[in-house]
């Protein structure tokens, strides 16, 4: 399945259709800009040396720090990173919380940047939003980012399950946001990255040292497997 991915976002195998049916970019040959929409996992909350309050820090274990340092090493890639702890779709959309993620549109406009990464869920699932209102926030911010800028290749993650909730007995449980992400990336032929192949749920015997004592946040450790993930999907199928 990962080459089937990597053939979608690099565009090894042929292009990347959009809604207006323009091909869009080749990766392995454009790797000039990247944004990443995300929430606690995207900023580096709870990681040593986080002093972001909130918002994006750079920290030395980070997989979207990690990931910012090595593409521009490599490939002289720069990376934006539009990520609040607790952030949903619904930030990413006009009239969100944070003024940097509810223009998200507009910087994916201004950037066109090669890949959009979007890695959200968590926060509703936390919060035990209605799935039907995720799915409408979630829906809006992919086909938001794709009429910004058709030339961008979207790419969804969908994260390791959290193995804590913010409210007491939940109407939803984990499956039924993974299904929204799921049948958003079949309904807009986006490619998905479910990082739970890689890391085992929150709170589960399996977790032990991926996870801060909260089940929720990811540890160093499950940090660097998250950047594992997403670098090999990036990096596989394109050479050297």
């Amino acid at each position: 399945m990962l080459l089937v991915l990597l053939s979608v976002v690099a565009g090894c195998a042929g292009p990347h259709a959009t809604p207006g049916g323009a091909a869009g970019p080749v990766w392995c040959a454009d790797r000039a800009s990247v944004v990443v929409l995300g929430d606690a996992h995207g900023t580096g909350f709870g990681l040593p040396g986080y002093d972001g309050e909130g918002s994006y820090a750079a920290t030395t274990a980070g997989w979207v720090s990690t990931l910012a340092r090595r593409a521009s090493a490599e490939w002289g890639t720069v990376t934006t990173v539009l990520a609040h702890t607790g952030a949903a779709a619904a930030d990413f959309r006009p009239g969100g919380r944070w003024e940097d993620t509810a223009a998200a549109a507009e910087t994916v406009h201004d950037l066109r940047p090669a890949l959009a990464l979007v890695v959200l869920g968590a926060t509703e699932y936390a919060l035990d939003v209605p799935p039907a209102r995720f799915d409408a926030d979630y829906r809006a911010v992919v086909d938001g980012l794709r009429e910004a800028s058709p030339r961008t290749a979207v790419l969804l993650v969908l994260g390791p399950e959290p193995g804590a909730r913010l409210v007491a007995d939940p109407a939803h449980d984990w499956d039924d946001y993974r299904a929204v992400i799921e049948t958003v990336a079949a309904d807009e032929g986006a490619p998905l990255l479910d990082l739970g192949e890689y890391l085992p749920p929150g709170g589960t015997p399996d977790a032990e040292g991926l996870y801060l004592p909260d089940g929720v946040h990811l540890t160093a450790a499950g940090h660097r497997i998250v950047h594992a993930a997403v670098w090999t999907l990036l990096t596989a199928s394109c050479g050297p």
